[in-house]
């Protein structure tokens, strides 16, 4: 074995034991909050968007994990409320957020808890038409390429594109094209490039459940862009994962959702026996 692939190794195991040591601080917390992004995190990428579902390892652990006092499950998505409600939580026991923070559904706080219901002006309404006019004029430029209409913005996705050696420049001239319309937030992402015609992040639908659930550790795991949003409003007691490659701020690292849906795993089996 080489040094270099020593050192590799070595690094691997530090960086496992350090996931490990704050797995087990979470599991201790009074009360703690999970919160979870879906894509690329809970579930795997899948070509068509509407077939993705949680890997059964995770969904277990989630449901391990609702059965514990003083443990809140959420995830926060870029999903419509609708797709979260009906196919990952449909026993109503989790916190939700959905369209990046723009939609809340707080019903496992029980009885005191309102959602928040998204509601667009009508000036929001016609930007949310002009963008998802501008997608659909993409799709049918880039054959295999996908429009997903959300409650806040449309979507391209490229990864069901034909040519996937032109997706880099699909997504760019996405991106062009987007600029075009005042007002309009504009995410790249994992072979797609999202749009909002809402303020609403990821960091608000965390900071809301933090707040709501009182937790004394909140640890959240999410791969895009996005999901920084949240990590950066954890706290140094927290723990943040970062799912997959890229830059983070997240301080532990996971290779994707098989190994995410391990570590979930772990911290219900520590929570259980706390």
């Amino acid at each position: 074995m080489s040094r270099t692939d020593d050192d590799a190794l070595r690094a691997g195991a530090g960086a496992q034991e350090s996931l490990d040591r704050a797995l087990e601080r979470a599991a201790a917390a009074g009360t703690l909050l999970v919160a979870l992004d879906f894509d690329g995190t809970l579930a795997p990428f899948t070509a068509d968007p509407g077939e993705s579902r949680a890997l059964p390892e995770a969904q277990s652990a989630m449901e391990a994990l609702l059965q514990e006092q003083d443990t809140y499950v959420a995830v926060i998505s870029g999903r419509p409320m609708a797709f979260l409600r009906s196919v990952v939580d449909p026993s109503g026991r989790m916190l939700l957020s959905g369209s990046h923070g723009a939609e809340m559904h707080l019903d496992a706080l029980g009885d005191a808890a309102e959602d928040m219901e998204l509601r667009l002006s009508p000036e929001q309404q016609e930007l949310l038409a002009a963008a998802t006019a501008l997608v659909q004029q993409q799709v049918a430029r880039w054959p295999g390429s996908l429009l997903e209409l959300k409650p806040t913005g449309a979507a391209f996705h490229t990864r069901t594109m034909d040519d996937q050696s032109r997706c880099a420049q699909a997504e760019q001239e996405m991106v062009e094209a987007f600029e075009q319309l005042d007002g309009l937030r504009i995410t790249p992402g994992q072979h797609v490039v999202e749009s909002s015609v809402h303020s609403a992040t990821k960091g608000e639908g965390i900071t809301a459940f933090m707040q709501a659930t009182g937790a004394d550790v909140t640890l959240f795991a999410g791969d895009d862009v996005t999901d920084e949003n949240a990590m950066r409003e954890l706290g140094p007691h927290d723990v943040g994962i970062k799912v997959g490659s890229g830059p983070s701020v997240a301080a532990h690292r996971v290779a994707g959702p098989q190994e995410l849906a391990a570590a979930l795993t772990r911290l219900a089996g520590l929570r259980a026996g706390r």
